[in-house]
């Protein structure tokens, strides 16, 4: 009789134990958005560092236009410090029982040795987002059909006392991540860092960012700027006293001009584009990055090493779906492409294999298949702006002016002198020019060995300028976000100072 007692007492703290943990299942919050995201206690009770986790899962998954999630990456091989995940204390919904084709995995290592997390990750800009506990963790749950799919993701962590809890992870702070929210972060990618796209991207997620901050975090981030914003808006600005957020603006697509009416042509398109909205019954606040006023918006950046990047966004979805191409070009009259990329989102940006120069310019395309396999380019649908080399500025005081360029992905810099400006030789005997890595270092800390008297530089070989006389330095600086060019007189007086290359 005592055994049976026993027996029963067993079974039902069994039964209990297994319906608080079903709670415990149930009371996982779900996060949809980043203003969800912004409820979620960074800082304190959560560390900043998993805000950075997800940011790199969110832009290393693939996405399609069906919010269908895949891998990119093979996580029984040990990628990224993956690894299987057992689910043995329950924290989560219990796999379909006799199917084995689901799994769960988790991700988040930053121990340097067991994982190849990318550096932004491991060591990011801000040390404030660094890993000190190494608790933060991504488990998600993979199909293992159809290129592995991924159909949920949770940012949870280890206890704080992991030691004590034999590295379990806690449920009170684990969180149900959908794919509405992973498609907002992907907004974020890293690598369009310019303040005016900053900006934009803030207005429509409904920051109050001013300027200055913009340029502090292009400053610090660099090409992570976008990141860095997604960072401020949910750790730091949430805390913002006295300052009322403005309201979001919805992204609705614009009016269709009366029949026979041709509307306004927008900016750097040499056709119309449809609104795909109606035929296709999406919420078009939904189409990230798509700008009703500035229809397909291409661009040429500075990618990798010098490199030409190319970023687009609000591609309308039918395009998208029927096949299109970014193509690069050596400049607006040039017909042959010297890259191409298929494009499977409506917004991106690819690191292309051309050196960066001024005048290139991003075109998209229609696609066509030959032979069955070879995909190239078909119809143009529209074109971007050439890319800019910065304005020139003028020396204080002197018939002459400086510019930062780029020329074949490094650093240049021209200096323009008034045709009337005969002695300049002679007034600039000891002055000189240096490339410096972002505007806030001193004078005399410029780039190693990246400088050159003014009176050394070479004519250029391409002038076309009847008012001055145009010279060049050519360095072996490999342009990136945030170097300036700096114009010194021998007494370490600064003349001029471009603005910092974007």
């Amino acid at each position: 009789m005592m055994k049976a007692s026993a027996g029963l007492a067993l079974w039902c703290a069994a039964a209990l134990l297994l319906c608080i943990r079903a709670d415990v299942r149930c009371a996982i919050r779900r996060l949809n958005s980043i203003d969800d995201l912004k409820e979620v206690n960074f800082g304190q009770a959560v560390p900043k560092h998993s805000l950075l986790l997800l940011h790199w899962f969110a832009n290393t998954v693939e996405m399609d236009d069906s919010d269908v999630i895949r891998l990119t990456f093979d996580p029984d091989l040990g990628t990224y410090g993956s690894h299987h995940y057992g689910n043995y204390e329950r924290l989560l919904n219990p796999l379909p029982r006799g199917d084995f084709r689901y799994r769960y995995y988790t991700v988040g290592n930053v121990n340097r040795g067991q994982s190849d997390l990318p550096d932004y990750v491991l060591e990011p800009p801000d040390a404030e987002y660094r890993e000190r506990g190494n608790r933060g963790r991504i488990v998600f749950r993979v199909r293992e059909q159809d290129g592995q799919t991924v159909d949920q993701v949770y940012l949870t962590q280890h206890y704080g006392n992991s030691h004590v809890t034999n590295t379990r992870y806690d449920p009170a702070y684990t969180y149900h991540i959908t794919a509405n929210l992973l498609r907002q972060i992907r907004a974020f990618a890293v690598g369009a860092q310019q303040r005016n796209f900053l900006a934009e991207l803030a207005e429509d997620f409904g920051s109050h960012v001013d300027q200055s901050r913009l340029w502090r975090l292009t400053i610090r981030w660099q090409d992570l700027a976008c990141l860095g914003l997604l960072l401020y808006m949910i750790v730091e600005e949430k805390h913002l006293k006295g300052k009322p957020l403005p309201p979001k603006r919805k992204l609705r697509p614009a009016p269709l001009p009366p029949k026979g009416k041709p509307g306004p042509a927008p900016p750097h398109c040499v056709v119309d584009i449809p609104d795909p909205a109606g035929s296709h019954g999406l919420d078009p606040r939904s189409w990230l990055g798509l700008r009703s006023r500035d229809c397909v918006r291409l661009e040429v950046t500075t990618g990798e090493n010098g490199r030409a990047r190319i970023l687009w966004r609000g591609v309308p979805i039918n395009h998208v779906m029927e096949g299109a191409m970014v193509v690069l070009y050596k400049d607006n009259n040039s017909q042959e492409a010297m890259f191409s990329k298929v494009i499977r989102s409506q917004w991106g940006d690819v690191d292309t294999s051309v050196r960066l120069n001024g005048g290139l310019q991003a075109r998209l395309h229609k696609t066509k298949t030959k032979c069955c396999l070879w995909t190239t380019a078909a119809e143009e649908i529209c074109r971007g702006a050439q890319f800019a080399n910065p304005d020139k500025v003028p020396l204080s005081g002197h018939q002459a002016s400086l510019q930062l360029f780029v020329k074949d992905g490094k650093a240049c810099a021209r200096l323009f002198v008034d045709k009337s400006f005969a002695n300049w030789k002679k007034e600039f005997s000891k002055s000189w020019v240096a490339f410096y890595a972002n505007p806030l270092k001193s004078t005399r800390d410029y780039e190693w060995w990246q400088w050159q008297w003014a009176t050394k530089f070479q004519a250029a070989p391409d002038a076309l300028d009847d008012v001055h006389d145009v010279y060049e330095y050519r360095s072996n600086l490999t342009v990136a976000p945030g170097i300036q060019a700096r114009f010194i007189l021998r007494n370490d007086t600064v003349l001029a100072e471009t603005l910092s290359w974007q």
